[in-house]
C-alpha cells in the first residue's frame, strides 16, 4: 500500500494505432451497440445529484431523496395538504426539453411544473392541474432555458401526500461536467452485459471515476458497486436515448475488502460491477484523486463484507458522496479497540495515510466483550490522540445495537453493549468524547430508537434473522445504519458534509 494518496496511477493505455484497428474491427463486426462517451447534445438527466429543496419535508424524507437516482427513497411533504412544492437547482442555466416525475404511488396527483433563471420569476411550462390519470410515472415535454425547476402539487387522491421517489430534468448538457472525461479505451476493458464488469490495473490510492449510464435505443436500470461490494450508486433508471452521468471518488487498496484478508483479498487494482434489471454503461473515465478521505475504523458491522448477505454500514456510505471525497473502510471482522490498535494491517497501516482534512470515524464495542471500562477508554483515547497527531479529525461512533429484545419489548443490556465485566461501553465512549473534546455520533441511541420503534418482528429485516444472526446487517439494515450516521454528521456539520450528494 502506498504511503501517499497520490500514489495511484492510471494504467498505460494502448497506442492510437492499435485503437484505430480495434475500433475498425469492432465496427465491422457490429459488436459495439452503444457510444463510448455521452453523445454531443444528448438528452441527459440534468437533475441527478444536484441541490434540491422544498417548502416542507418529513423527517428522514428530505428533498435530496427525490433526485438521488434511487427509486427506493423519496421526498415527502410534512403533511397531507396540497400546495407543497419541490425544486431543483441545476447550478447554471441549461436548455431543457422536459421532466419526468415518479410518484410514491400509482394514484392521481395534480401538479404544475415551473422554471426560472433566477429563482424569483417563474414561468409555468407544464400544467397537470386538471389531470385524472393515476399513472405513477408522468412525463412533460417543453422547451425552456432555466436554472431552477419546480413542481407544485395542487391535487391529491384520498389518503395521499405529496411524495416523489424520482424527478428527472431532461436537456442538452452542453456545459463541462465535473470528473474525468469518459475514455473509449477504458470502456473497452469492460466485459459482459448483465452484469457488466470492469477491471483497471491501477496502484493503491484514490481515484476520480466518471460513469455515463444509458443506451440510445433501450431503457436501463443500472446499479454500481466497487471493489468488495461497496455500493456506489443505487439503481438508476434511464429512458431510451437518455443518459445519466455520475462522478465519484473511490479508494483502492489491497486487500480490497477487509484489511486482514478475511473472506478473500480480491484482485489488485480497481473493480467495478454494473448490475440491475437492465444495466447500461455508455462510458467511463478514470483519473488519480488527491482530495480528502473519510477513514473508517471498526469491526464486522462496519467493514466491507466480501460475501452477501452480510453487509457493513461502511459499505453503504460511498453511495451518498459525490466527487471529491473517498471512503477508505479499514473495518475488520472480530476486531476490538485493542486488536485494531495492535494489528499491523489495521491502525498501523491506516495511520501513516491520514492527512490534514481527513476524518476518521471510530466504532468499537461489539468485540470488547471482556474489556474493562478503563481499558476501553484508554484504547479510544489512544486512537483519538494518534489521529490528531496526523492532522486528521477523529469522530467517535458508539456501536449499533444488537437485536435482542426483553419480554417488555425493550432491548436487553447485552443488546445495548453492557459487556461481560459490567462495562457500559457506549457510556464510556461518550465520556471519552467529552474528555477529549471529540465529536460523537451516538449510533447506539439512534439504532436503539430505530429497532425498538420497529419492534421484534419488523426489525428482523435490518439483520440476518434468517441466519439467526442478530448482530450483523442485511443490505437494507446496513443502509439504514449508514443513514443514521450521515444524519448525525450533518447535524455536527463535519468536514465531509459538503461532499454529500
Amino acid at each position: 500500500m502506498g504511503s501517499s494518496r497520490s500514489a495511484g496511477r492510471v494504467p498505460d493505455l494502448p497506442g492510437s494505432s492499435r485503437l484505430v484497428v480495434i475500433a475498425f474491427l469492432t465496427l465491422l463486426a457490429g459488436l459495439l451497440a452503444v457510444p463510448l462517451a455521452t453523445p454531443a447534445g444528448a438528452v441527459t438527466d440534468l437533475a441527478l445529484g444536484k441541490a434540491a429543496n422544498a417548502d416542507s419535508s418529513q423527517s428522514g424524507r428530505g428533498p435530496s431523496l427525490a433526485n438521488d437516482g434511487d427509486t427506493a427513497t423519496r421526498w415527502c411533504a410534512a403533511d397531507g395538504n396540497t400546495g407543497h412544492w419541490w425544486q431543483i437547482d441545476l447550478g447554471s442555466p441549461a436548455t431543457l426539453s422536459g421532466t419526468e416525475v415518479r410518484w410514491e404511488f400509482a394514484r392521481t396527483y395534480r401538479y404544475h411544473v415551473s422554471v426560472s433563471t433566477d429563482g424569483m420569476a417563474w414561468t409555468r411550462v407544464a400544467d397537470r392541474t386538471a389531470s385524472t390519470t393515476a399513472a405513477q410515472v408522468q412525463s412533460d415535454a417543453f422547451t425552456a432555458t432555466a436554472r431552477y425547476v419546480r413542481i407544485t402539487v395542487t391535487g391529491l387522491a384520498a389518503s395521499t401526500w405529496a411524495s416523489i421517489t424520482d424527478f428527472k430534468v431532461f436537456g442538452a448538457d452542453t456545459g463541462t461536467p465535473p470528473g474525468p472525461e469518459p475514455d473509449p479505451a477504458l470502456r473497452s476493458r469492460c466485459a459482459g452485459t448483465s452484469p457488466i464488469t470492469c477491471h483497471f490495473d491501477v496502484q493503491p490510492g484514490n481515484y476520480d471515476v466518471t460513469v455515463v449510464l444509458g443506451d440510445p435505443a433501450s431503457p436501463g436500470v443500472t446499479s454500481v458497486q466497487a471493489e468488495a461490494r461497496r455500493t456506489v450508486l443505487p439503481a438508476v433508471s434511464t429512458a431510451a436515448g437518455s443518459y445519466a452521468r455520475y462522478s465519484f471518488t473511490l479508494n483502492v487498496r489491497q486487500p480490497e475488502g477487509q484489511p486482514t484478508g478475511q473472506g478473500g483479498t480480491g484482485r489488485s487494482g480497481l473493480d467495478l460491477v454494473f448490475s440491475g434489471q437492465a444495466p447500461k454503461l455508455n462510458g467511463i473515465g478514470l483519473a488519480p484523486a488527491s482530495g480528502p478521505v473519510l477513514y473508517l475504523a471498526g469491526d464486522s458491522t462496519v467493514c466491507d463484507q466480501p460475501v452477501a448477505p452480510y453487509t457493513g454500514w461502511g459499505q453503504q456510505l460511498p453511495r451518498y458522496f459525490k466527487l471529491g471525497l473517498s471512503v477508505a473502510n479499514y473495518g475488520d471482522s472480530g476486531e476490538s479497540s485493542s486488536s485494531f490498535l495492535s494489528n499491523a494491517a489495521l491502525f498501523p497501516a491506516m495511520k501513516p495515510l491520514i492527512r490534514s482534512g481527513d476524518t476518521v470515524l471510530i466504532q468499537f464495542g461489539h468485540n470488547d466483550k471482556s474489556t474493562t471500562a478503563s481499558a476501553f477508554a484508554s484504547n479510544l483515547t489512544s486512537l483519538v490522540t494518534q489521529v490528531r497527531s496526523q492532522g486528521g479529525t477523529p469522530v467517535l461512533v458508539t456501536p449499533p445495537v444488537r437485536r435482542l429484545f426483553a419480554a417488555d419489548g425493550t432491548l436487553t443490556s447485552t443488546a445495548l453493549h453492557v459487556n461481560g465485566v459490567g462495562a457500559n461501553l457506549p457510556a464510556t465512549m461518550r465520556q471519552v468524547a467529552a474528555a477529549q473534546n471529540t465529536s460523537l455520533i451516538d449510533l447506539t441511541a439512534a439504532s436503539e430508537a430505530l429497532v425498538e420503534g420497529l419492534g421484534p418482528n419488523a426489525s428482523a429485516a435490518l439483520y440476518l434473522a434468517e441466519l439467526n444472526d442478530n448482530t450483523h446487517f442485511s443490505s437494507n439494515g446496513a443502509n439504514e445504519m449508514a443513514k443514521l450516521v450521515l444524519q448525525r454528521m450533518r447535524e455536527l456539520n463535519l468536514s465531509p458534509v459538503p461532499y454529500l450528494r
